[in-house]
């Protein structure tokens, strides 16, 4: 669980480091049903929070952090992402366990991020393409970093007007994926109540140390 998690967590900060640096990349025009339109109007959000002058106090780190948080909540659809990394295991779950596990993972992706808003350092985004079918859409861009291009593929949908995130791949690399591969190897060991106490005592680890 923990080189996992650790491997899944490289995965999220890419993802933070994608988001905030979109920012860079040539702006698109915004049109009716546009995923990368909204995606945008997050980012500028999310950059405005990170550029402030008086955020960046040590005294308002905190501050700071739960500010990204609100808009990056508002940019993942957690429930979808939560119920697809469990796979089958999501529908022998009550409805409190199902809502606990939301929050659960939900939590375990916002740690993620925390940990890595300070990893910008001038890199840029090349978009490549966007493709709506319906009420789903994928969006591929390159981060570049020096020599280095990394590429990243978004996958929204659509609810009630706003695109929101359900997955995403880095180098063809699945962070959902990843997370039901790890969940399903822990339930299978120490079934749904095990792996429970291990994303929980993961939080409070992580928790403490920050």
């Amino acid at each position: 669980m923990r080189r996992h998690i650790k491997y899944i967590g490289k995965i999220a900060a890419s993802l933070l480091l994608a988001l905030v640096i979109l920012v860079n990349g040539e702006k698109t025009p915004a049109l009716a049903n546009d995923a990368l339109a909204q995606l945008q109007e997050s980012v500028d959000a999310i950059l405005e929070i990170l550029q402030s002058e008086e955020l960046r106090t040590p005294e308002r780190k905190k501050e700071r952090n739960q500010r990204v948080l609100d808009v990056v909540n508002k940019m993942f659809d957690f429930r979808e992402m939560a119920r697809s990394s469990l796979g089958p295991t999501w529908n022998t779950l009550t409805l409190e366990e199902q809502e606990r596990f939301v929050e659960l993972f939900k939590n375990l992706v916002e740690q993620r991020y925390i940990g890595k808003i300070d990893s910008f350092d001038n890199q840029k985004v090349v978009y490549q393409k966007q493709l709506i079918k319906g009420d789903k859409a994928m969006i591929y861009t390159d981060i570049v970093d020096k020599d280095l291009e990394v590429p990243i593929i978004y996958k929204l949908q659509e609810i009630e007007g706003k695109w929101l995130i359900y997955d995403m791949k880095i180098e063809n690399v699945s962070l959902i994926v990843n997370y039901r591969r790890d969940f399903e190897s822990i339930i299978r060991k120490e079934q749904f109540a095990g792996l429970i106490t291990k994303i929980t005592e993961q939080l409070e680890k992580s928790e403490t140390q920050n």
